[in-house]
C-alpha cells in the first residue's frame, strides 16, 4: 500500500468514524438534513399618484399551527409603513403624503405550510350555547344575510332545522354548494342570497352562501381569505370557510372540493369579509403576486445539538456576530464540493475549462441571479468584453493596464444589466451585480488569448465547455439537500480530499479520448479476438 492509498483509508476511516458517531451518539437523522418544502411571496403593487395623499392598505398573513410566516421585508420606497392588528387580522398601511407619477412598492414573505385533514364524528348534535367571542360568527351581514326567509326555505328542502345533526348538516350543505352551485367568475362582490338564486357564484360566493347556511342553523361559520400558492405570478386570491365543530374550526372548500382538509399550499390571510386591498380612491392601482417555490434546511432540528463542537451550525452565530449571512457559510461549504465536479469534467470527461476552479466559482456567483438569466448576463458580458479587447490591442498597450479597462468595462456592464433588472422589475437580472469583477475581467482575457494563440472556434469551444460545467457545479452547489448534508456532516471534507487524490491519479483515458479514438480502439479490440480466435 503506497502513500496515497493509506491517506485515503485513513481519512474515510475517519469519515465513517464521525458520521456513525453523530448518528448512534449524538442522534442525528435524515429528518434533521432533508429540507422543507416553502415558497417566498413577493406581493408587488404600484400607484400612480397626482400630487395628493395616498393611502394602500393590505391584508397580511401571520403564523399559526399549520403555517409559518417569516422573513417578512417591505420596500416602501416614498412610504411611510406601518403594520397593525384588528379583530384577529394583521394589515399594512402605505401612506404618502404627497405622491406624483407612478411609484412601486412591495411586501415579501416566506412561506411554510402543512397539510391538515379532521376526522369528523359521525353525528354531533348542535350545542345549545357558545362562547360570547363566537357571537359575531352567528351574526347576520349585508352580504352574508343569516335567517333571510329565502335561506330558511333552502335549509328546510334539506330537511334541515337548528335541531339537525351538525355532521349531518354540513354534508348536505357542502354537497348542495359543491355541485349544484356552478362556479363562476363574476364581477364585484356576490351575496348569499344572490348566489343561491342564480345558481352560480366565484368562490367567495360560494363561501358566503355556505356561511349563511350555516349560522341560520345556529352553527358558528366564518370566511377565510388568502392564497392558493403555486409558482409563477397572479391576481387572483381565493375564500373558504371554517365551522366551529366541537371545539375546532374545520375548514371547508366547496369550490376545490376540500372537505374537512387544507392543502399544504393554502395560505391563511386573513379571517372574516376583508377586502385583500383597500387604497385612495383616485389613484390608478395595480398588483400581482409572485409566487416561486423554494427548499429551507430544517434549522429548528438542530437546536438540540447547538452546543456540541462536532456541530457546524455553531458557525451560524459567529457568522453573524461578524454581520455576515448564514447563508454564505453554506456555499463556502459547497465550494470544494464544486470544484470536484470540476475535476472531474477536467480530468475524467476531458473537458478544457477557462481555469481550473473558475467554473466552481462562477456558479457560486449565480446563487441570487439563478441558472438562466445568469448565464445569458455572462455570456453576453463575455462577448462584448472580447469585442473591447479586440479594440484594445490596436492601441498597443501594456496587459495590465488593458486589464484595467475591461475591468472598467465589466464594472458598468453588471451595473447597467443591474439597473435594466430594476426598470423591468426582473430581480434574477438586477442581482447580476454579484458576479466577481476580476472573475469577469480574467475570463474575458483568457477567452481573447486563446482565440488569438488558436482560433475563435477553439476558444468558443472551451467557453461552451466552461458553461456546462458551470451548470453540472450550480446543480451541487445550490442543491439545499447537499448543503443541509453538508452542514449535518462536514466531515463530508475528508472525502472531497479523497477524491481529489484519487482523481489527480487518474491515468485512464478520458471520456473525450475515448470518443475521439473508439475507431482505433474498438479496431485493435477486433484484431485482437480475431488473432486470439
Amino acid at each position: 500500500m503506497d502513500a496515497k492509498q493509506k491517506i485515503i483509508l485513513v481519512l474515510t476511516i475517519l469519515f465513517f468514524a464521525l458520521v456513525a458517531f453523530k448518528i448512534f451518539y449524538l442522534n442525528y437523522t435524515l429528518a434533521m438534513v432533508v429540507p422543507v418544502v416553502g415558497l417566498k411571496v413577493n406581493i408587488a403593487m404600484s400607484v400612480d399618484g397626482h400630487g395628493s395623499e395616498v393611502k394602500v392598505t393590505t391584508t397580511l398573513p401571520g403564523s399559526n399551527e399549520r403555517q409559518t410566516i417569516f422573513d417578512e421585508t417591505v420596500a416602501a420606497k416614498k412610504f411611510n409603513f406601518n403594520i397593525y392588528n384588528q379583530d384577529g387580522n394583521r394589515f399594512g398601511l402605505w401612506q404618502a403624503t404627497s405622491l406624483s407619477g407612478q411609484h412601486d412598492f412591495a411586501y415579501t414573505f416566506y412561506f411554510k405550510g402543512r397539510k391538515i385533514r379532521y376526522t369528523l364524528p359521525d353525528s354531533l348534535p348542535r350545542s345549545l350555547s357558545y362562547p360570547e367571542a363566537l357571537g359575531k360568527h352567528l351574526s347576520d351581514t349585508d352580504l352574508v344575510q343569516t335567517g333571510a326567509p329565502i335561506i330558511a326555505e333552502a335549509l328546510a328542502d334539506f330537511g334541515l332545522d337548528k335541531n339537525s345533526d351538525a355532521i349531518d348538516a354540513v354534508q348536505k350543505i357542502y354537497d348542495f354548494i359543491t355541485h349544484e352551485i356552478k362556479t363562476v367568475g363574476l364581477p364585484g362582490k356576490t351575496d348569499a342570497i344572490t348566489t343561491l338564486k342564480l345558481k352560480e357564484a366565484s368562490c367567495n360566493g360560494k363561501s358566503r352562501l355556505f356561511v349563511a347556511l350555516m349560522r341560520t342553523l345556529g352553527i358558528p361559520s366564518r370566511l377565510v381569505g388568502g392564497l392558493i400558492l403555486t409558482s409563477g405570478s397572479k391576481r387572483i386570491s381565493h375564500q373558504w370557510v371554517e365551522i366551529y365543530l366541537g371545539n375546532d374550526w374545520v375548514p371547508f372548500d366547496p369550490t376545490n372540493q376540500h372537505f374537512a382538509e387544507l392543502p399544504a399550499n393554502y395560505l391563511v390571510v386573513y379571517y372574516g369579509d376583508e377586502p385583500f386591498f383597500q387604497r385612495t380612491s383616485n389613484v390608478n392601482f395595480k398588483y400581482v403576486f409572485e409566487i416561486k417555490r423554494q427548499l429551507f434546511p430544517r434549522e429548528s432540528d438542530y437546536s438540540s445539538l447547538a452546543a456540541h463542537p462536532l456541530n457546524i451550525m455553531n458557525a451560524w452565530s459567529l457568522f453573524q456576530r461578524a454581520g455576515l449571512s448564514p447563508k454564505l457559510l453554506q456555499i463556502i461549504l459547497m465550494i470544494p464540493i464544486g470544484a470536484v465536479v470540476t475535476v472531474i469534467f477536467r480530468n475524467i470527461i476531458g473537458l478544457q475549462t477557462f481555469g481550473i476552479f473558475m467554473p466552481a466559482l462562477i456558479a457560486t456567483s449565480l446563487r441570487e441571479s439563478e441558472l438562466l438569466w445568469g448565464l445569458l448576463v455572462f455570456l453576453g458580458i463575455i462577448f462584448i468584453g472580447a469585442m473591447l479587447r479586440i479594440v484594445l490591442e490596436r492601441l498597443r498597450i501594456l496587459h495590465t493596464p488593458k486589464l484595467t479597462i475591461i475591468l472598467v468595462y465589466v464594472v458598468f456592464a453588471i451595473l447597467f444589466v443591474s439597473a435594466l433588472g430594476v426598470k423591468f422589475d426582473n430581480m434574477n437580472i438586477a442581482n447580476a451585480t454579484l458576479f466577481p469583477l476580476a472573475l469577469m475581467a480574467i475570463t474575458i482575457e483568457r477567452f481573447w488569448l486563446i482565440a488569438e494563440e488558436n482560433n475563435v472556434r477553439t476558444a468558443l469551444k472551451i467557453l461552451i465547455n466552461t458553461v456546462l460545467t458551470v451548470i453540472f457545479c450550480y446543480l451541487v452547489i445550490h442543491s439545499l439537500l447537499l448543503q443541509t448534508i453538508v452542514l449535518a456532516f462536514p466531515e463530508i471534507m475528508f472525502l472531497v480530499i479523497v477524491a481529489s487524490i484519487y482523481l489527480g491519479s487518474w491515468k485512464g483515458l478520458r471520456l473525450t479520448e475515448l470518443i475521439r479514438f473508439r475507431g482505433l480502439i474498438f479496431n485493435k479490440e477486433r484484431r485482437n479476438i480475431a488473432s486470439t480466435s
